[in-house]
């Protein structure tokens, strides 16, 4: 046989095959960089394949015949055993692998909304029943008023009150829509009305938060925050004034920095957050003003954290901070100078088990010193952590616990330690009614003076029932029981909620 005939007899597209094989085997860097060059761009479907023109066909189907006129498969495709679907993290294939054979391509339950420059941001995913938003720009928002009408009846050592008030509510929640970076505003403020002008008992509260996530790198993440609350302090506070018919109100202004990095196994976290608390007067009985401005105060805390991912579920961590509280007044009222420092430690693990358990824990040590040495420094055993547990779908359970050192207002001790832990329940009863339970329990121990400690225990149940996508009927009962001081809070309400 004439080899070297036979190959001048070969068609164009197999001599370029032979070609290309030919260099891949004897050069592997030439012909890698040929094979990059013969296919397209983006990695392409299972079975999918490329025309002459670089255009991209879709995977053949299984059957038995086609129609010549319009060169489609008549036979139903058979079910592959892999699927995938666009991906949306940074550094990752154009598509990635689905976990499960048989999920459609695209999921009509959870779509994605495109962003502006055309690409797909999962964060502001519109999910069933939530609004589609307002556009503006680059971002979405998302928000809604609520009216609810309200009964309170309060038990103290001054003897039962009662109240019926109407409660205006707004609440909203801006997002980027960025290919790169993301900014997060969220916001909700409540303002309280009683029924007959009179205003005592009325709590109105404010909260704004902003959030900008930077994306310096693909080990790298910064976030910039800044917060302003509002909010009445509670009757029951060890500070709360005794006989006040109105308590003082509290401005906090918060903002905050943070660096995150990846050292290949290492998980390395620096923060610093600062704050400013100004609080305005009382109202005395007698309907006079009581000045509160000594307790004005800033606050820095400087925190890092050091972890080791010994998977990727379970990543212990060693944290470190130290902080600093610098009254307005060098002295208080009362004549003691309420500065202080503190430093602390903890060591814990964050658990990562995907979308059904996420969460950390933490056991540690704190100490605050005060600048008057007649006011004894506190040293508290820490307990903190978190945990967002979905057993199943609908059903979604939050637990949270936290230690803090609290400063008193006046007098000669100098503060106390709150351990405080939050749970939360939510169970979707049908696809528009959910079920909500939540409850909570500060504990307050007092260890440079001879009171009693406190234990205060709240609990509330409440339900949503949606009537449409833009409309909700709202039920919410809530008590409040705390043994030391004889006193309880019962409420109920119920109203309208209108979303955009």
């Amino acid at each position: 046989m004439n080899v070297k005939g036979a190959a001048t007899r070969l068609p164009t597209s197999r001599k370029a095959a032979t070609l290309l094989l030919a260099c891949t085997l004897l050069c592997p860097a030439t012909g890698s960089a040929f094979a990059q060059t013969a296919t397209t761009a983006a990695p392409l479907l299972p079975g999918a394949t490329t025309a002459g023109d670089g255009t991209v066909a879709a995977p053949a189907a299984t059957g038995t015949g086609a129609d010549a006129s319009t060169g489609t498969a008549q036979a139903t495709p058979a079910p592959a055993p892999q699927l995938w679907r666009p991906s949306n993290n940074p550094g990752d294939p154009i598509y990635e692998q689905q976990d499960e054979a048989g999920q459609a391509y695209a999921d009509a339950e959870n779509p994605y909304e495109p962003t502006v420059d055309g690409g797909e941001n999962p964060r502001i995913a519109t999910e069933p029943g939530q609004t589609p938003g307002i556009r503006l720009g680059t971002f979405l928002l998302r928000p809604s008023i609520s009216q609810t009408i309200n009964t309170e009846k309060q038990t103290n050592t001054g003897g039962p009150s009662r109240r019926n008030y109407l409660t205006t509510g707004i609440r909203g929640t801006l997002t980027s829509d960025w290919s790169r970076h993301a900014l997060t505003v969220t916001g909700d403020g409540a303002w309280e009305r009683n029924f007959g002008g009179d205003k005592d008992g009325e709590e109105p509260r404010a909260r704004i938060e902003a959030d900008l996530r930077l994306d310096l790198g693909e080990e790298t993440r910064a976030n910039l925050r800044a917060g302003y609350e509002f909010s009445r302090e509670d009757t029951t506070d060890p500070n709360a004034l005794t006989g006040a018919a109105v308590q003082g109100g509290e401005h906090r202004f918060t903002t905050g920095a943070s660096i995150e990095r990846d050292f290949g196994r290492l998980r390395g976290l620096a923060a610093l957050d600062l704050s400013r608390t100004v609080y305005t007067d009382a109202k005395g009985l007698d309907g006079r003003p009581i000045s509160l401005s000594d307790r004005d105060q800033n606050s820095a805390n400087l925190r890092g954290r050091i972890g080791y991912e010994l998977s990727p579920a379970l990543i212990p961590f060693l944290e470190l901070n130290a902080g600093t509280t610098k009254y307005d007044r060098r002295l208080d009222n009362s004549g003691y100078a309420r500065s202080s420092n503190s430093y602390g430690a903890k060591i814990g693990t964050e658990v990562d088990l995907g979308e059904k358990t996420r969460g950390e824990a933490a056991i540690g040590y704190l100490r605050k010193q005060y600048d008057d040495d007649r006011l004894a420094a506190i040293d508290a055993l820490t307990l903190d952590g978190e945990l967002n547990w979905s057993p199943q779908r609908g059903t979604n359970v939050n637990l949270g616990l936290r230690t803090t050192i609290e400063d008193f207002a006046g007098g000669p001790q100098g503060g106390w330690i709150s351990y405080r832990l939050d749970a939360g329940l939510t169970h979707e009863l049908r696809s528009n009614l959910v079920a909500r339970l939540t409850g909570q329990i500060v504990h307050r121990t007092f260890p440079s003076s001879d009171m009693e400690n406190a234990v205060e225990y709240t609990a509330g149940a409440g339900l949503t029932w949606g009537l449409n996508r833009y409309l909700d009927l709202t039920a919410d009962v809530s008590y409040q029981w705390t043994p030391v001081y004889d006193s309880s809070e019962f409420r109920v309400g119920a109203g309208l909620v209108l979303k955009r």
